[in-house]
């Protein structure tokens, strides 16, 4: 009897109380004109940075997105608009642009937005894209608390490890070491052939 007076005395036992969501964070707003954010690591830098600052990454290869209106316009909708549809819509459209400026935008939303859907789409996005700075952001989003971004997160390494295995699924064999000028042979042989057919 003691203990059951106990356990409804403490508010903190009692499973009839309504415990509070917690809201969700506040997004920091990213001026896209000055600033990038690393594909990498996902941590925001300086847009002249050629390096990240944060996990060392070259970045001199992928131009930052602030260059272009519509794609900065985009990306500051992903990051801070408030409803996730739209974030959402707004990643699925980043992705279908296929650049690899976008890579920074998708990491940041993979690893910081509240709503799982919007991180899904972007798991799913980073997979299309195929480059290398999204293996070690996926393997990341597998320790994610959804199930759903676990999964795409899963299917994007799929395709990106597709992806490179279809580059060097010929490589070392002999077609591969034939030189052009033999294959330039062959190929003109081969429509001889097809020419005397018909």
């Amino acid at each position: 009897m003691a203990k059951d007076r106990k356990i409804r005395s403490d508010p903190s036992i009692n499973p009839y109380r309504v415990k509070p969501t917690p809201s969700s964070p506040q997004k920091a707003f990213i001026d896209f004109r000055t600033r990038r954010i690393c594909p990498a690591c996902g941590r925001d830098i300086k847009i002249d940075h050629n390096f990240c600052k944060y996990c060392g990454v070259d970045l001199s290869g992928i131009d930052p997105i602030g260059k272009d209106e519509i794609s900065r316009e985009l990306a500051t909708t992903a990051v801070i608009d408030p409803d996730p549809e739209v974030r959402k819509e707004a990643v699925d459209t980043l992705g279908d642009f296929g650049d690899n400026t976008v890579l920074g935008v998708l990491t940041y939303v993979l690893l910081n937005d509240p709503d799982e859907n919007v991180r899904k789409e972007a798991a799913d996005e980073l997979g299309d894209l195929h480059h290398p700075f999204s293996l070690e952001v996926l393997a990341k989003a597998l320790k994610d608390e959804s199930a759903l971004v676990r999964k795409e997160a899963i299917e994007g390494l799929k395709k990106i490890k597709k992806k490179t295995k279809e580059k060097k699924l010929h490589e070392g064999k002999p077609e591969s070491r034939e030189n052009d000028k033999d294959k330039s042979e062959k190929e003109e042989n081969l429509k001889e052939n097809n020419s005397d057919i018909f």
